[in-house]
């Protein structure tokens, strides 16, 4: 898929439901592995410790060419806030084509800059996002055997059966972007 052949696709998100308005500029969506890197003592040479993936961040940059962009925008505003209002964090699901090449799914707003209005009549919104994963218990080091809460027991992560690796709680978000995305893609 190429931005040529569709561009609407690649000139909006969709934030769970919500397809954002005007054109969207997506930038700093790359992935980087986490390395410890280790000067060697008393050696030649180095070593590294691969430590996962971090936290993924990225900007969009939202232009609002026409009075209708810029009269949706609060209730595009209003879905990005709605990542942040509560006690806690509550990731919406995400989808441009650039985002799932990277494996960006779910986030949460890191913050919503003002409107920049230009001189043309158009205005400009920068909005960072944070990927958003909620934290995950480790399994006990102390215990090693199978049994139930130690490693490789049912609640393990390790265990496809156990509770954690089936509990999903975007599930039907995830199920909605793709029949979103599904739908796109037969769209003419």
């Amino acid at each position: 898929m190429i931005p040529s052949t569709h561009p609407d696709l690649f000139s909006s998100i969709v934030l769970g439901k919500a397809v954002s308005p005007g054109v969207v500029t997506l930038s700093g969506h790359d992935r980087n592995a986490n390395w410890d890197i280790a000067e060697a003592k008393d050696q030649t040479g180095a070593s590294s410790k691969l430590n996962g993936a971090p936290i993924g961040q990225f900007q969009a940059s939202f232009y609002l060419a026409s009075p209708a962009d810029q009269i949706a925008w609060p209730a595009f505003q209003r879905v990005l806030e709605s990542t942040t209002n509560g006690e806690s964090p509550k990731a919406l699901s995400i989808y441009h084509p650039d985002l799932a090449a990277n494996k960006f799914t779910e986030v949460c707003e890191a913050s919503i800059g003002g409107i920049v209005r230009d001189e043309r009549g158009g205005a400009t919104v920068l909005v960072k996002f944070i990927e958003y994963r909620p934290p995950q218990p480790k399994a006990s080091k102390a215990a090693k055997g199978g049994g139930a809460g130690g490693a490789g027991g049912k609640n393990s992560p390790t265990d496809p059966g156990g509770a954690e690796s089936d509990y999903d709680p975007n599930a039907a978000r995830k199920a909605e972007l793709d029949a979103l995305i599904d739908d796109l893609k037969g769209a003419p």
